[in-house]
């Protein structure tokens, strides 16, 4: 029997605590996924009633619960003394003082975290006005700074400010929402730490509270746009420069190299994802692949791992428009040219987009395309087959004597698969692909010369977006 499981006090939680929580308020929790797979962090919380730990304490993943602990603030509850013992028991608290101030908290929320426990935080640092986020105290920011390695979680809390407000001498049966953000790894200085963990909170309060006022509407959909291309056509440049053109109209996110949000014409502070994280370091182990049977599964990870961010920005950060460097979906089925071209026809470019997105027909266990594209039995089986088709494509073309010569003035190692005849390959194969999008999807396409000026380039790019979402 694991540790954890010998504890009294994990009983308490089980037995105890959570089904009193639900019985009498009710909680929904949204996003508990994203504690999934954590050994260690911190959650970070808006502040408006002594409910909110508790609730907090729910959505904690079972193994964890023993080995998490609240930051509590001891001048208010020294005037229970029966109560501190509570505390004491249930949540091994780490009390901050916020009147005689002799201690340093940050020094033990450091060391917790080292000894391999977890954290709740509300950085507000007391309960503020409902609904209304306070600004954040730098304590978050120092310890983030200090412990890089620990991924910090944003939940927003709803209910709690009117199921037990500040006011009130007992709680009153209401209903909770719990919504957990995805793990971030942060980087900059602790006021730019603590500034854009509470824009994060901010960004899950207002993509729930525009869930609840369009209950009764059909959901806006965040569309969108993919720039394909072969290496050193100027993809990345291209879709970056979309995304920051378009963002003068709303927030539009931005996945190439790393994520980034645009807002009014200009990029926006945001800690990367853990899922980035995982995802750059699989892209630089496929770069350094000396073979293309070496290159495939590192490639393959961080296409499926670009899809997750891909999905996570739309659904967190409620984009108006995403755009993205390729596409996993359509760059998976390209790059099928390079190890099965005998078999890489019109019909498997429709089959095979049809079965990564999930929108075709269930493959039966003899089907020849499973013999011939063995990685697609293995996809399948893991269920990686609901990848993101794009809305609308562009595709930048380009000669691949062109696009070697960039690659070569960058003076970076050039990646096993750019040569000029396997670049021609895959720059026929987007063709095709583009084709069987417009064909059997319905899935506006443009075909770009990236010979062209930049700017012009961008302009026609940016035209053809805009057709696109009016249409859509």
């Amino acid at each position: 029997m694991s540790g954890h499981w010998r504890s009294p006090r994990l009983w308490v939680h089980l037995l105890v605590l959570r089904p009193l929580l639900r019985l009498v308020f009710g909680v929904t929790v949204v996003g508990k996924e994203n504690l999934r797979d954590l050994d260690r962090f911190v959650l970070v919380a808006n502040h408006n009633s002594h409910l909110d730990v508790l609730l907090l304490y729910t959505i904690v993943p079972v193994p964890h619960l023993v080995r998490t602990s609240a930051v509590v603030a001891r001048d208010y509850f020294a005037r229970f003394p029966r109560l501190v013992k509570v505390l004491e028991y249930l949540f091994r608290p780490v009390w901050v003082d916020r009147v005689q101030k002799d201690t340093d908290p940050v020094s033990e929320i450091i060391g917790r975290l080292d000894a391999g426990e977890n954290i709740i935080i509300f950085p507000e640092g007391t309960r503020g006005d409902p609904g209304r986020l306070q600004e954040f105290k730098t304590g978050i920011g120092r310890v983030l700074a200090a412990r890089r390695e620990v991924p910090v979680v944003p939940v927003h809390l709803f209910g709690p400010e009117r199921s037990f407000p500040r006011a009130a001498p007992v709680p009153l049966p209401l209903w909770n929402h719990v919504t957990v953000g995805p793990p971030q790894l942060v980087r900059g200085e602790r006021h730019e730490i603590t500034a854009t963990l509470q824009r994060a909170i901010t960004d899950i309060e207002r993509t729930v509270s525009a869930g609840r006022h369009r209950r009764t509407e059909r959901p806006r959909r965040t569309r969108l746009v993919a720039v394909l291309g072969i290496d050193g056509s100027g993809k990345s440049t291209l879709s970056r420069r979309i995304a920051e053109a378009v963002s003068v109209r709303g927030r539009v996110g931005w996945v190439g190299d790393t994520l980034t949000l645009f807002e009014g014409g200009a990029p926006q502070d945001l800690q990367p994802l853990q899922t980035e994280r995982l995802r750059e370091w699989m892209g630089q182990q496929a770069k350094q692949a000396k073979s293309l049977a070496h290159y495939k599964i590192p490639k393959l990870t961080e296409l499926l791992l670009r899809d997750r961010v891909v999905e996570e920005t739309r659904r967190w950060y409620a984009p108006v428009l995403t755009v993205t460097d390729g596409s996993p979906l359509l760059n998976m089925t390209a790059w099928a040219v390079l190890y099965r071209e005998e078999y890489f026809t019109e019909e498997f470019c429709g089959r095979a987009v049809a079965i990564m997105s999930s929108r075709g027909e269930r493959l039966g266990a003899r089907d020849p395309l499973l013999k011939q594209f063995p990685e697609l039995r293995v996809l399948l089986r893991l269920g990686l087959n609901r990848l993101s088709l794009p809305d609308a494509v562009l595709f930048l073309d380009v000669p691949p004597a062109v696009a070697l010569e960039r690659i070569a003035s960058r003076g970076e190692r050039q990646q096993v698969h750019e040569t000029e005849e396997k670049l021609t390959k895959l720059a026929d194969a987007y063709r095709l692909l583009c084709r069987v999008l417009v064909e059997q999807y319905g899935v506006p396409t443009l075909r770009l010369d990236g010979r062209r000026p930049l700017d012009d380039v961008v302009a026609e790019a940016i035209a053809f977006v805009a057709a696109a979402e009016g249409n859509g």
